[in-house]
């Protein structure tokens, strides 16, 4: 673990404030034309869907039928495909639409922890831990961007992730484009076997049925941990000092031999048995991934691999695109948008257009409060030098950042929402006018606070502030 604290004056912080107001103003600027955009884009895009519900064609895949051409078509049938999908670094091939290998390497990864304290005449000290943990994690960390550069991990991988697709995909006799194909979903595991894996990694690989939903997992050691040297060869080499020296062959009374030639049946059986049990025990543990001296899937270390499958079958789906041929293409509609999208399972035209409204409706408040944070985000940069002037005393600067970011939050509020009215107006007339009667209501609340607290009145609100 590593701790860096470092200290900032409060002049240096009124420096960074002022500059601050620079970039804070772009990003309010910013999210102006933003918000009204997406307005936009959203009305187009509810109206292009609308005009599609209204001239979709319903076809069939057993036949393309020319005068459905350049027609917004919906169509639901299973997927079939010719090719056969290899990765022919594991022996896999599997017949259907997607093949992909997932790969992650167990390596260090850094966390950090940040606290900030204020001083007394508005200084800054900030502490940094920096803390590690080994895991599994997709791709490669850099360690060396870590603050502690002896938390090593491997600069390279043995197997990267790989997605093998096919390209001729049919529903009947329709040919799906490969943007259509993307869509497809519905991944399902792939069983790994002893097989699979690669014959220079026999003997430090293991697979484990460890994955969700008992996903097959091969787990790959970095380095061979298999003893060069046989167990039997280091019990040669450095005998036993207890273990009872053989001693040399010496004549057998006529009396000895008789007892011998009696129980020599006995111990053959015995000694058949005991060799028929051992062997099968080797093969046993042989068949276990015995020869894998160090478990990476329980004892992994820094560089170990794992790798597991997942497939997408064929089967059914259902579209709404432009029929071009016996392919598709995007259906564009007279608001400038375009309607091209694919599901699984067997779904009418209608549900998929409510799922594709669904979508927009998502789409878009996502968008207003991506675009309303921004506007937040700069108006608290360009009040930010008034709580930093307000940090010589600790507390004081405290009262004024929470001041500032409530100013922010009202401002953010009106902006937004006069933003969304004003695009509203140009779209829908009617909706837009009542956000602008929250707005104004917002900015009211905002101006009639600030004349409470210049005029030395209270300033709590009232019923008489909403009148």
């Amino acid at each position: 673990m590593g701790t860096h604290v470092t200290e900032e004056s409060w002049f240096g912080r009124i420096g960074g404030a002022i500059k601050g107001i620079l970039f804070g103003g772009l990003l309010a600027i910013l999210s102006v034309p933003l918000l009204f955009w997406n307005e936009g884009r959203a009305v187009r895009t509810a109206k292009g869907l609308k005009e599609g519900a209204s001239v979709v064609v319903d076809i069939q895949p057993e036949s393309v039928d020319p005068a459905n051409d350049g027609k917004f078509v919906h169509l639901s049938g299973d997927t079939s495909t010719s090719e056969s999908l290899q990765d022919h670094d594991f022996a896999v091939s599997y017949d259907g639409i997607r093949l992909t290998r997932n790969v992650e390497t167990y390596q260090w990864h850094e966390n950090s922890d940040t606290r900030t304290e204020k001083k007394l005449g508005g200084g800054k000290r900030r502490t940094t831990e920096y803390t590690y943990e080994k895991g599994w994690h997709k791709g490669l960390i850099d360690s060396t961007e870590f603050d502690e550069p002896d938390h090593k991990n491997p600069t390279q991988t043995l197997f990267a992730e790989q997605v093998r697709q096919a390209n001729d995909v049919r529903v009947g006799e329709f040919r799906l484009p490969d943007s259509l194909i993307d869509m497809i979903r519905d991944e399902q595991a792939y069983k790994i076997e002893a097989a699979n894996i690669p014959e220079a990694l026999r003997q430090r690989a293991v697979i484990r049925n460890d994955g969700e939903n008992g996903q097959a997992t091969l787990y790959i050691a970095a380095e061979t941990a298999v003893s060069s040297t046989p167990a039997g060869a280091a019990s040669e080499a450095s005998p036993d000092p207890n273990r009872e020296t053989p001693t040399e062959n010496k004549p057998v009374s006529e009396e000895d031999q008789e007892v011998l030639d009696l129980i020599a049946p006995h111990v053959q059986d015995t000694a058949t048995t005991e060799n028929a049990s051992a062997e099968d025990t080797t093969k046993q543990a042989t068949s276990q991934s015995a020869t894998v001296s160090r478990d990476p899937s329980v004892d992994p270390q820094i560089g170990d691999v794992r790798v597991w499958f997942t497939t997408t079958p064929v089967g059914p789906v259902s579209l709404l695109s432009q029929q071009t041929g016996n392919g598709f293409s995007p259906f564009e509609t007279h608001y400038g948008t375009t309607i091209h999208t694919l599901e699984n399972g067997i779904i009418s035209s209608a549900e998929m257009i409510a799922h594709a409204e669904s979508a927009n409706r998502v789409m878009t408040w996502a968008i207003r409060a991506g675009g309303s944070f921004i506007m937040f985000l700069g108006l608290v940069l360009i009040l930010r030098p008034l709580a930093v002037v307000a940090d010589v005393l600790p507390f004081l600067g405290s009262l004024v950042g929470f001041g500032s970011m409530l100013i922010a939050g009202l401002l953010t509020i009106a902006g937004a929402t006069t933003v969304i009215a004003i695009a509203w107006i140009v779209y829908r007339p009617l909706l837009g006018i009542s956000l602008l009667v929250v707005a104004a209501i917002a900015l009211y609340l905002i101006f009639s606070r600030g004349k409470k607290r210049r005029g030395g009145g209270p300033e709590t609100l009232t019923a008489s502030d909403l009148a």
